[in-house]
């Protein structure tokens, strides 16, 4: 067997896992500001769609390029999606205490609210790595692609929500899962998840 063969199983193995920790490293540096977690997530989705379709080029030069062309829309995006789930929070605490029908009414409304803004969140960045478009096109197209499928999309959920979940709720072993974040677990989680967005995409696709 020739280990050195691009079309070796355990040299393709390593490239997707050396592309992996390299981008999640990248995704952590370029989200320090916090405002700019929107670009970092379609960058770190381009290159984690480009690792599934097979496309290994330079990781960092894909990365930098992906994060400069699509700032502008992803930061308007982010923080608009930040400010509706403040608003969102706030009215959801707010209705959580009234007791009349109308409240109730209202609160579950929000509820709804929140879960559209959530699944539009997860979806929004992958499309935006994927596609051009106007913003509000690439916001039609996320709900679009969530609501086609279904399956896919609580999967996503789950993919994308259990292990921050566990993080949170297992304090003991919270240096343990830092350091899986900080090497690894946002662009594994990218990749687990862009192996599900690239079937979707796949159709519509001219070129990643």
């Amino acid at each position: 067997m020739n280990w050195m063969n691009p079309d070796n199983v355990v040299h393709a193995a390593l490239n997707k896992i050396g592309d992996v920790i390299i981008a999640n490293l990248l995704f952590l540096l370029c989200s320090v500001p916090l405002i700019t977690i929107g670009p970092a997530l379609s960058a770190l989705y381009h290159c984690m769609l480009r690792t599934v379709k097979g496309n290994h080029t330079f990781t960092v030069k894909t990365f930098f390029s992906a994060f400069r062309q699509n700032f502008i829309q992803s930061f308007l995006i982010w923080i608009g999606l930040c400010a509706a789930f403040i608003i969102t929070a706030l009215n959801l605490r707010f209705l959580a205490h009234t007791v009349s029908p109308a409240g109730q009414i209202f609160f579950l409304l929000t509820c709804g609210t929140a879960v559209l803004l959530a699944i539009t969140a997860l979806y929004v960045f992958p499309v935006i790595a994927a596609f051009k478009g106007t913003w509000k096109m690439q916001l039609k197209n996320a709900l679009l692609f969530a609501f086609s499928h279904l399956p896919s999309t609580l999967l996503i959920v789950v993919v994308s929500t259990l292990p921050m979940v566990m993080t949170w709720l297992d304090v003991g072993l919270l240096p343990l899962y830092a350091c899986c974040w900080f090497f690894f677990g946002f662009g594994l989680t990218a990749y687990i998840n862009s192996l599900l967005f690239y079937r979707m995409f796949r159709p519509y696709l001219e070129q990643i």
